[in-house]
Parts: C-alpha cells; structure tokens; sequence
C-alpha cells in the first residue's frame, strides 16, 4: 500500500509484558449530549440491569472485584426496588410490556457467563423478594467448575426465571468469520434448549461487542431479542436487538437504581443517561486488547474528564502475570492551550483516574504522537513502511501495592525537545 495523503499508525509498547500495536484515529471529538429517550410505554421508567457475580467471595480475575456484588449488597438492592414500587421481572417481559399504554415502574435483572454463584446466592434473594430474572448462559462451560450445571438451569426455570444465550465460548464476535458467529450464536440456543426443553428467545453479545453482521445474525437465528451493554432505558423505539443494559458494579447499585429510577425521573438525569450512553460508544471506538471490559472502563473515565489532550487509544493487555493500559494521546490539536506543565499534570491525573476506574491495572503506559507528512507513493505499510507520526512524549507508572496500601512509581520519561519547545 503507498500513501496517498498523510495518516496515523501507531505502535504501543508495553514494557514489562509485550509488544503490541495500535493504530491511532486521525481525529478525536468529545462525548456528544443527546435527549434520552422515553420511558417504555411512556409511563414509568423501564431499564435493564446486568450483573456478573452474586458472592460472599470475589474470584480472581482482573475485574472480579467490581464485577461482585455481595448477596448482602443486593438484598438491599432488592429490597430498594420493592420499596420503590418497582417490578423485578425478566427481559421478555420488559419487551411484552413495552408496547403498553402505561405502566409501572418496571426493571429487567440480567446475570451474565453463568457463574454458579447466580443459583447458590443470587436465586434465593430473587425467590424471596418475589423476583425474576434473566440468566444469560455461555454453554462452554456448564457443569464445568465454577459455573452451573444443567439441574440448575432446570432450578432457574422452575423458578420462573428466564434463560438467555451468551454465545458458545464468550468469544468477541465481531472477530469471527461469519460462519464461526452464527457457530457461536445458533449452537448455544440449540444447546440451552436441548438441556431445559424451554424456549430461548433472548441473547446477549459477549462484552457488548456487537456489529451490524452479527446483530443480523443473532436476529437470523430465531432470537426475539438481544441486550447490549450500552447504559440507557428501555424505549418503546428502541431496536429490539440492540437493548440498552446498565452495569451493576460493587458498591453502586443503590446509587444507579436512584439516578434511573427516581420517581418523576428529571430532564436533567435522563441528559445525563443519554451522555452516559454517547460517551460507552464514544469508549468502545477507541479499545484494543484483550480484555475490552477493562479497557472501555478506563476510557469512560478518561474520557469523562474531558482533558485538552486528546485521548485516541486505551489498549488494555492482560496475561496471568500482570495487566498493562497503553494510553495514546494526540500531540496536537488541544482541547485547551496547554503548557509543558499542564501537559505532565494531566498525564498525573490521567493514570490517577486510570487507576481508579482498573484498580487491578499494574502498569499504565502512556505516549503523546504527532503526525509525519508522508510523500505521495511512499509506503504506509509492510516492511518497507514510512513511519507516518513519531512520538514525542512517553512515560510508565507502576502501581504498588502494600497490604491495603497502594502507590503510584513513575517511571522515565521522554519529551521530544522540539515538541516540548513547542508546547511551551
């Protein structure tokens, strides 16, 4: 390939792990503000809610932690909608009363991967609050540990809760051929209803991950509906394929159900929904790596300060032994005039909120480029390739940790001199 006007390629370098790539957008904007859309059936408000873990205890993982909800936790979480006058019920349901005149405050409970602890902890809190709820099953690994088997999803039914599909193996399907999604979509249905006799009309993409291809494949295999992990309230309008889901984290439940659910929902708060949703989209154009969940958690955050800098890629790499971010900034086209030491202090408070948002980050890479004019017929690509943009600022911080204690080491840092001239 031989350029024809100037564009951006970037290599992201992960020190204590691995080398890997990324490749830079030319332009960055900011998370746009749109008018949220109405209630379901234009009465109370509809939203859906997604949970991973219901447990006294947190696995290991890198997100385990904000992903487990303690069975403490959502008993008042429950008890909170009950309160509320709200109704915990499936997802099909939500969409068999979308088209409902008006209605009562109602709220779809989703549970994703099909971790055991959904049955030992979560089911009995459900049961005792008159509650039901959607179990979205990655068939993989049923009866496996960890995971529940095919008796408890018959207890799931018999209980009156919902079975959904989440694929096969949790694969990212936008990274398949067309043949191995509709594989991943079509035999996960074909096997949760073998196991129950129950019919499966509700799916969930893996990691949210979905493109138009594999929507229209979920819809091509005989789905009703499918849930994403776009925040936002369930609108009559809304495709019924591309559902919006709030993610329930540790210690923000009770804080998310009061912000959507309140009575008289404010025009302030559903602006602010809609927000939310723009800037997951916004987050999720702007991933790479291999544990997208971390990596679009850290790019809302990023993105939610709204720095000068422009942030145009959060790569997220983890392996057993460690997780590292790659945060690549443009050197150019500020938000704001920046200074040298306006520059290093955003850096700071870059990692600060990356840290935050990941606590089980270990290292968080970032670097500032600038584009390369590039003659007409040299090429971009290949062995050959003419680099295209240089950095001109890079640096790493490590996060320590002491016990409960933890600290930030930084370490070089490297400023291209005539860049830094510039920027002062």
């Amino acid at each position: 390939m031989t350029a024809r006007a100037p564009r951006l390629a970037r290599r992201l370098l992960a020190p204590a792990l691995l080398t890997f790539f990324v490749c830079i957008a030319i332009a960055a904007t900011r998370a746009p503000v749109g008018a949220a859309s109405p209630p379901a059936g234009g009465g109370e408000p509809a939203a859906i809610f997604m949970y991973h873990h219901v447990s006294p205890t947190i696995a290991p993982g890198p997100y385990a932690r904000a992903l487990t909800v303690s069975p403490a936790e959502f008993e008042q979480q429950l008890s909170w909608l009950r309160n509320r006058g709200c109704v915990a019920t499936t997802v099909e349901q939500v969409m068999a009363d979308a088209a409902k005149p008006a209605r009562n405050c109602e709220v779809a409970l989703t549970f994703d991967d099909g971790y055991d602890d959904a049955v030992r902890f979560a089911l009995p809190l459900l049961q005792k609050y008159g509650a039901r709820a959607t179990f979205y099953i990655t068939t993989a690994y049923v009866g496996q540990s960890g995971h529940v088997s095919r008796a408890a999803l018959g207890r799931l039914l018999q209980a009156g809760m919902e079975i959904g599909a989440h694929t096969v193996h949790h694969y990212d399907l936008t990274t398949l051929s067309g043949a191995q999604a509709m594989q991943e979509i079509v035999a996960s249905r074909r096997s949760l209803q073998g196991w129950t006799g129950a019919a499966v009309s509700s799916f969930a993409y893996p990691a949210g991950r979905q493109n138009a291809a594999v929507v229209n494949d979920v819809r091509a295999a005989g789905f009703a509906n499918a849930v994403t992990t776009d925040p936002g309230e369930v609108s009559r309008a809304d495709d019924p394929f591309l559902l919006p889901r709030y993610r329930i984290l540790r210690g923000g439940g009770l804080a998310l159900f009061a912000q959507v659910l309140a009575a008289g929902v404010t025009s302030s708060v559903k602006a602010q929904a809609a927000y939310d949703k723009a800037l997951h989209a916004i987050a999720r154009s702007r991933i790479e790596g291999n544990t997208p969940q971390l990596a679009e958690s850290v790019a809302v955050a990023l993105l939610a300060r709204r720095f000068a800098e422009p942030i145009m890629k959060v790569n997220v790499l983890t392996i057993p032994e460690a997780a590292v971010a790659g945060i690549v900034l443009s050197g150019v086209k500020f938000h704001a005039p920046v200074s040298r030491n306006r520059f290093m202090a955003d850096v700071r408070e870059m990692a600060k909120t990356a840290f935050t948002a990941a606590p089980s980050l270990d290292e968080i890479d970032i670097w500032a480029t600038v584009p390369v004019s590039v003659p007409a017929g040299e090429p971009v690509s290949g062995d050959f390739a003419v680099p295209t943009s240089k950095t001109v600022f890079s640096s790493v911080v490590t996060q320590q940790r002491r016990g409960l204690q933890t600290s930030l080491v930084w370490g070089t840092t490297y400023w291209d001199p005539r860049w830094l001239q510039r920027a002062r």
